[in-house]
Formats: structure tokens, sequence, C-alpha cells
């Protein structure tokens, strides 16, 4: 699953989206997917019926694996270079 979100990170770059301004566009595509196939596959509740506190922890935790992906995606291109 991470995996396949890192090669989403790849597809950005080859979009012309690159460092900072490549994190909120695959932030938006993880944490939102998350929110529709997680209570579809009825591992989650959807949003509406969680606890704010809950989905900030989970936004959080999202917009920390964009970000992480974003700069092991940096340290890469560059080490290629």
């Amino acid at each position: 699953y991470g995996t396949s979100w890192g090669a989403v990170r790849g597809l950005l770059h080859a979009a012309g989206l690159d460092g900072g301004k490549a994190v909120l566009p695959h932030f938006t595509a993880v944490w939102g997917s998350a929110q529709v196939m997680l209570p579809t596959l009825d591992v989650a509740p959807p949003a509406w019926e969680s606890e704010p506190k809950e989905l900030a922890i989970d936004a959080f935790h999202h917009a920390v694996y964009a970000a992480a992906t974003g700069l092991a995606f940096a340290a890469l291109e560059k080490s290629s270079s």
C-alpha cells in the first residue's frame, strides 16, 4: 500500500510537480482515498461519524507520510544526478 503511494509521488514529479508543490496533492490523494476506501471496506467509520481529534491525528499521520515521501524522493533524485 505505502509503496504504491510512493509511485504516485513519482507520477506527480512526471507531471511537473516538484518539491513542496507535490506534498499537498500527494497528501490529498493518500488521505482522501483512505477516507473513501476504509469506510467502504468497513475498516473505519466515515469521517462524519469520527471524532474531530481522531480525524486530526489521522490527517497528521498522512501528512507526515506525504512529507517523508517527498524528502525521500528528493534524496533519491539528487543521488541519481
